[in-house]
């Protein structure tokens, strides 16, 4: 089973279930109309829809009251239950498109903008016994929106609207300049060789390492499939432009060298984590980032002059 990654391959695969459905049924409970018009302007199988339309939901205006005008003149039947959170694409009740995005442009990256939600979905082939009842069950507890019922929504929610806070009293605005400056800002795996390696092969030797590997390329925003001379690359800029490896750098810079105990003070006094970890509990953070430091760029190496090992300017 294949999980399909909003912004990666989940519209383009949900396109394709779709285009292959018959006597497709939708189950979703936040819809916009944009999207809907979006998946389905050429799609004529679509036979239900099933939407929450809590009238908080109609509020807020995560639902849109219009979507029951475009599925009357595309002939699709709609219904309301407010029980609905679940989301998914039935085809015949025999095949299921499944997973957490609700029917909108950032949860289904519709505009390619690159604001979309962190979505999951994934497909199901022969829907058991068991499945088809479940879904057969949430249609039979659904209500049919008919005119008399989308009349009485279109009246009442207005009044219903001025009774509602406003929205902009529930956003609270945060700054947040610390996330830089936690200890998982820092790299996790141990050189920049393993990291090529596992990016290039798709191979890992355990769990840890590719643990490890994947915090590193999500900490970087590198996706997959890049050329692994680009990948460098983007590695190299993206790590010396992090800002805990610039202000770093920039205490070595100054004097042409840093000690690693002195090192381990300094990221320990400007790690942000709270509870702030022990000393002791970031030397293998340290060891990999001198390790890191020296690999992308020569102007830098490593010694021991004395027993503590040093990162130098050469």
């Amino acid at each position: 089973m294949k999980l399909y990654k909003n912004g990666s391959d989940l519209l383009p695969n949900l396109k394709e279930f779709l285009a292959n459905s018959s006597d497709l049924f939708i189950f979703v409970p936040y819809i916009k109309l944009d999207a809907l018009q979006e998946l389905l302007d050429k799609n004529d199988s679509c036979k239900a829809i099933f939407v929450r339309w809590e009238t908080k939901d109609l509020i807020a205006g995560v639902s849109d009251l219009e979507i029951y005008p475009y599925c009357k003149q595309k002939g699709i039947s709609l219904f309301r239950n407010t029980r609905l959170h679940l989301k998914a694409f039935v085809s015949s009740y025999k095949s299921c498109f499944l997973g957490s995005a609700n029917i909108s442009n950032r949860a289904l990256n519709l505009d390619a903008s690159g604001n979309y939600n962190y979505e999951l979905a994934t497909s199901v082939q022969n829907l058991s016994i068991e499945d088809r009842l479940y879904f057969s069950i949430i249609e039979q507890e659904s209500t049919l929106i008919t005119d008399n019922i989308y009349d009485q929504l279109v009246l009442q929610l207005p009044q219903k609207r001025k009774d509602f806070p406003d929205e902009g009293d529930f956003r609270i605005e945060i700054v947040a300049p610390d996330k830089d400056f936690l200890i998982s800002s820092l790299p996790l795996t141990y050189n920049v060789d393993t990291l090529c390696r596992v990016y290039e092969t798709m191979s890992f030797i355990n769990d840890v390492e590719l643990n490890c590997v994947t915090h590193d390329l999500a900490l970087y925003k590198l996706p997959f499939g890049l050329p692994i001379d680009v990948f460098r690359d983007r590695l190299k800029n993206a790590f010396f432009s992090h800002p805990f490896i610039a202000a770093f750098l920039q205490k070595v810079d100054e004097r042409g060298e840093i000690y690693f105990g002195e090192a381990k003070a300094w990221v320990h006094a400007n790690c942000s984590n709270v509870p702030l970890p022990r000393r002791w509990e970031i030397t293998e953070n340290i060891q990999v980032l001198f390790q890191w430091i020296i690999k992308l760029d020569t102007r830098y190496n490593t010694d021991r002059p004395i027993y503590s090992e040093r990162l130098y300017l050469s």
